[in-house]
């Protein structure tokens, strides 16, 4: 056996718990802890140094949860360090959930940082470890811009939701009827006009500024303009002074709407001009624009880290665990929970692309659709992104561009 040194490194935002565990369970020497701060990084290698000469040591292993930004600047630093080459350090980035779980094997112990820090040390023992973190990627920049873009994406979606939250306050039969999708000619008919107004205009009035507001694009105005006048009437009413709180509250996250979708067009040109310092093979793909096939290889970082498709589609989550026990075989199965979540936002967001724009997948996403009679279009995009995984591996491993002929780049290869 192979004398190896486990750090195990509990970070928080000013400090960093550390235990010195070697691969048989000896702790070496008592837990302590340094400033999260360069001084104290220095601090904890010079340490590390003189245990590992001092007890023949051939090999260090570094581990840390992946949460928040705490342990970046750690992970960095000793991943780029020249002081501990000639011990081969691997620092390993590990999923809170996978150690909480692992220390339900220690119930005796108390919840200290010191604790925690030696049994991330125990993990590195003996769970199955992720792969190691990659310091100094070249794709870290662009790592960034699809993650900030994953978390504007979801505020929109969160100050939409809010949006007709507040709207059911102010015109109810609009929530329950929409008479319109929420576009820009929607929000200008509905931060105009109160739904009393609206049933006071004539409808060739209401038909004149639906078509305005929609620059003529809509096919038929009047048939909207009825639509919209039918809620209005089915709608409550709120008093006067109610009315206009809701009614600027409306105003201020349709202001915050605007600036978000401002934001991502802003973080989707800065994604597409990063990518362009890589060579993505998924860009040869119909469907699949800049910016997925940047959050896609940016989220997955080195291809080779991934022996087979089932490893990445276990990374993304898209992995439905067998539920058996005696004669019983649980039919729903839900996916895994413990994954990297922008990496599954950037394959479901491909697939959905791909179902509209790419024959054999819009084939494959019908034939999954068609399958069952409840929760369809989700179920069927999943499976869908779960079939992208295969032509994502296939494509990065090999470094080749996208042809639906050869079967393992097929859709219908399964």
């Amino acid at each position: 056996m192979s004398k190896i040194i486990n750090v195990g490194i509990d970070v928080s935002l000013r400090k960093a718990a550390v235990t010195f565990v070697d691969q048989s369970g000896v702790r070496l020497g008592k837990p302590f802890e340094v400033p999260n701060t360069l001084p104290g990084a220095q601090e904890l290698e010079q340490r590390l140094l003189a245990l590992l000469k001092a007890g023949g040591f051939e090999h260090v292993r570094i581990g840390m949860e992946a949460t928040s930004h705490y342990g970046f600047h750690l992970a960095e630093y000793f991943t780029a360090t020249l002081e501990l080459g000639h011990w081969r350090p691997l620092v390993y980035m590990i999923n809170a959930k996978r150690v909480h779980d692992f220390k339900g094997a220690f119930p005796e112990k108390d919840k200290t940082d010191l604790v925690d820090a030696e049994v991330i040390a125990e993990f590195l023992r003996f769970g199955r470890l992720p792969e190691p973190y990659e310091g100094q990627a070249p794709y870290l920049p662009l790592k960034r811009l699809v993650r900030y873009r994953y978390h504007v994406v979801r505020t929109l979606q969160r100050e939409t939701q809010y949006f007709v939250s507040h709207l059911f306050l102010k015109f109810p039969g609009w929530v329950q009827n929409k008479p319109m999708q929420l576009g820009a000619t929607a929000k200008s008919v509905l931060t105009e006009f109160t739904p009393d107004e609206l049933i006071g205009m004539s409808l060739d009035e209401l038909a004149l500024f639906i078509a305005k507001a929609g620059k003529n694009r809509s096919p038929d105005p009047k048939a909207l303009a009825e639509a919209v006048q039918q809620a209005a009437r089915e709608s409550y009413r709120i008093r006067p002074e109610l009315g206009k709180s809701v009614q600027l509250i409306l105003a201020s996250i349709l202001r915050n709407m605007q600036a978000l979708k401002a934001s991502i067009k802003e973080i989707d040109a800065a994604i597409a001009d990063a990518g362009k310092g890589f060579m993505n093979p998924l860009l040869s793909v119909p469907g699949i624009g800049p910016v997925y096939a940047s959050g896609i290889s940016a989220s997955i970082g080195n291809i080779r880290r991934f022996p087979s498709d089932d490893a990445l589609a276990k990374m993304a989550g898209l992995v439905w665990p067998r539920s058996q026990s005696g004669e019983f075989e649980a039919e729903d199965k839900r996916l895994i929970r413990s994954a990297d979540r922008y990496l599954r936002y950037y394959l479901v967001e491909a697939a959905n692309s791909l179902r509209v724009h790419n024959e054999e997948y819009r084939a494959y996403y019908q034939k999954k659709y068609q399958e069952v009679k409840t929760h369809k279009h989700k179920r069927a995009l999943v499976l869908t992104a779960r079939k992208l995984v295969r032509l994502i591996h296939a494509l990065l491993s090999q470094n080749q561009l996208y042809d639906p002929a050869r079967r393992f780049q097929s859709a219908a290869a399964s």
